[in-house]
């Protein structure tokens, strides 16, 4: 597109002309990221200041520039590509730690701050980011927020919106946000995750910041196939036991990763584990002990303890050095990301052989193994168009024997361009619909990353939809009536906190069935309308354990009414009903997605103002956890939270948003 006479002088009058740029080598420079995608901007802007994000994007706006913002570009999934033109928006520049706090564990920084800057300088203090993707030396923090990505050390610690106590942000049309997580309305940063800046822009972060483990253990374990080492962590996981990390490689990723950073990996196995337990040494010994018999029972060959902090060190030097050792073997490497339910790992890598062997591709297999999140990296030259073409339906057929399997087609990379047709198969019409509402309310205009995320075409192309329970389905029926007739929609569980006596309310006591209780993955799945004492007995029966808060009231009333945000956390899949009475699904039991726009965390803390949640699925475990604190209720809204509203429920038939006293 041509970019105004006009706009260009507004940009170069508020940047300097030294970073607005219109010459060829600067837009070539920033055509790519890590994908095959390569797509030429008409205009880069590099910001150094973070005061300019609002102003730039209020010039946009007005002149419907489109743009794409970038950091480190490390994605794989072409979330970076000016697929429309427009400009780039370099925010690399925005690289200041700001403030550390070590007395409130938390750190203030600037989006583009390298993860390993964080680290190096928490490190020196006796502390520690949890999140650690395996390019924390080029990749940025609000790049790993954007992309929802967390790294090893998810399975212990949780993902990056768990560790995001604050944010602020830019909408499409300059409008500025400030997010907390203890906020009582949704959870906008958890909305952020995975959003790959078709929202808006990442400006800053107050990051939880935990001391240093005293004492850490890493082993190294090989077996004779992978399917042995992957059944390993199925086991591990089926007893409790949750290290601080557990990454799997496959022979040709660790013969290949050996011969370049010589870690230490024994060259003739066939599988490898890297396993790590942190705690106090009576309970890394126990752990330990325990690990050690579910590896034997699963055939290990080698099982040992790293004896030295420099033998730790360099164990995981080998592995974050896998994507460059991989580079070597041919010109290009396209890395894909699933991510299926732990107990499904095994046969997840069952189809992924199956696929690789009849599609005649090379792939090198890694794994997050401890939260079923796999990293296939496909080796090939582009230059080849047949292999070009083999590698894509390759990864495409990876994908979705990973949603076969009941899981996901991105667990921490995106989705970009690269992946969005796989959309249309990992989710339904009305699913799909809510996420092109969710753009469509943060960014009326589509300039925002524009044609990322949602596949082209979807209406036709998606996946049937699943009926939903009969319980359910009258509930969406009833809401389509009132849509229809006007009527204002009221909803309650056990009326606790509502204490209504309309009495055209709707109930989700009806909705009380516990579904699911997963002793291999450690999830639950119950109907909204369960009452907590009722979920706590039935857990409390299974010696398990949750971070549900001790109070009355059910299930589907802790999660939407604003006052347990640490419950959110450990919610990893929903069902609900939207205003238009339509029903959606998203999540699972599996640990990680970053497929599409994080709806669990949008309908948390909502109030029933965006739709009727009929049934979650969380995290439960085997050793107890604090039960959800109580935080305080008082309304947080914002432009956000507005538009959503105002996009899902034009009408104003669903609760309204909750002023703030002070707004």
């Amino acid at each position: 597109m041509k970019i105004p006479q006009n706009a260009l002088h507004q940009l170069r009058s508020l940047l300097g002309k030294e970073n607005v740029l219109t010459d060829e080598v600067s837009l070539l420079l920033h055509a790519y990221d890590c994908s095959l995608s390569r797509t030429r901007p008409d205009l880069l802007l590099n910001l150094q200041c973070e005061a300019h994000v609002a102003p730039v994007l209020q010039i946009l706006y007005t002149h419907k520039i489109p743009f794409v913002p970038r950091a480190a570009a490390t994605n794989h999934a072409g979330s970076c590509a000016a697929l429309n033109g427009g400009a780039v928006i370099n925010l690399a520049g925005l690289n200041r730690i700001l403030q550390i706090n070590t007395r409130e564990q938390m750190a203030w920084v600037q989006a583009g701050v390298i993860t390993a800057d964080l680290q190096n300088e928490l490190n020196k203090l006796g502390f520690f980011y949890a999140p650690d993707p395996a390019s924390e030396r080029v990749c940025t923090l609000g790049g790993n927020l954007a992309q929802n990505a967390s790294g090893a050390r998810c399975m212990k610690y949780g993902g990056t919106p768990d560790h995001v106590l604050e944010a602020e942000a830019v909408l499409p049309n300059g409008t500025k946000i400030h997010l907390a997580r203890n906020g009582s309305g949704p959870d906008f940063i958890g909305l952020l995750a995975g959003s790959e800046g078709t929202l808006g822009i990442i400006t800053r972060m107050k990051v939880k910041i935990l001391p240093l483990a005293k004492h850490i253990k890493t082993f190294l374990a090989t077996f004779p196939s992978l399917a042995d080492s992957v059944q390993t962590v199925t086991d591990l996981t089926a007893r409790g036991i949750i290290p601080r990390c557990v990454e799997a490689m496959d022979q040709t990723t660790l013969q290949t990763v050996e011969d370049f950073s010589h870690a230490g990996y024994p060259a003739d196995a066939q599988a490898l584990l890297i396993l790590e337990l942190d705690g106090t040494p009576l309970q890394i010994a126990r752990e330990a002990k325990e690990l050690e018999e579910v590896c034997r029972r699963n055939h290990v060959q080698r099982f040992q303890p790293a004896q030295t902090q420099a033998q730790r060190q360099k164990l995981w030097l080998g592995r974050r050095a896998a994507y460059a050792a991989i580079a070597r073997l041919a010109p290009n490497v396209m890395v894909g990301d699933g991510t299926v339910p732990r107990s499904n790992l095994p046969l997840a890598l069952e189809k992924v052989y199956r696929i690789l062997q009849e599609r005649g591709v090379h792939a090198s297999l890694l794994f997050h193994a401890g939260d079923g999140n796999f990293h296939p990296h496909f080796i090939f030259d582009e230059r080849n168009k047949p292999d070009v073409l083999r590698v894509k339906k390759a990864l495409q057929e990876v994908l979705r024997a990973c949603v076969d399997c009941g899981g996901t087609i991105s667990g921490e990379h995106g989705i970009g361009v690269e992946k969005r047709a796989e959309m249309a198969y990992q989710y339904d019409r009305p699913t799909l619909d809510l996420f092109a509402r969710i753009k469509r309310a943060a960014d009326p205009l589509n300039l925002a990353n524009p044609l990322k995320i949602l596949p082209v075409g979807y209406a036709e192309k998606a996946r049937p939809q699943i009926a939903p329970d009969k319980t359910a389905a009258e509930l969406a029926e009833a809401v389509r009536t009132r849509r229809q007739t006007h009527t204002p929609v009221i909803v309650t569980g056990n009326n606790t906190r509502l204490k209504t006596h309309v009495r055209e309310q709707l109930s989700t006591r009806a909705l009380d069935k516990i579904l699911d209780i997963d002793l291999t993955n450690y999830t639950v799945t119950v109907q909204a309308g369960v009452t907590l004492k009722k979920l706590w007995s039935e857990l409390k029966k299974h010696h398990v354990y949750c971070a549900l808060p001790e109070e009355t009231g059910t299930a589907g009333g802790a999660f939407s009414c604003g006052a347990y945000p640490d419950f959110y956390a450990h919610v990893l899949g929903i069902e609900a009903v939207t205003p238009d009475g339509n029903f959606v699904r998203y999540g699972g039991k599996f640990m990680k997605n970053s497929a599409g726009y994080h709806v669990t965390r949008l309908f948390a803390g909502a109030r029933g103002t965006l739709g009727i949640i009929t049934q979650l699925t969380f995290k439960i475990f085997a050793k107890p956890v604090a039960p959800a604190a109580k935080k305080s209720a008082e309304a947080e809204p914002n432009a956000l939270w507005r538009a959503l509203k105002n996009e899902l429920d034009p009408d104003g038939l669903f609760p309204a948003i909750p002023e703030n006293k002070n707004d």
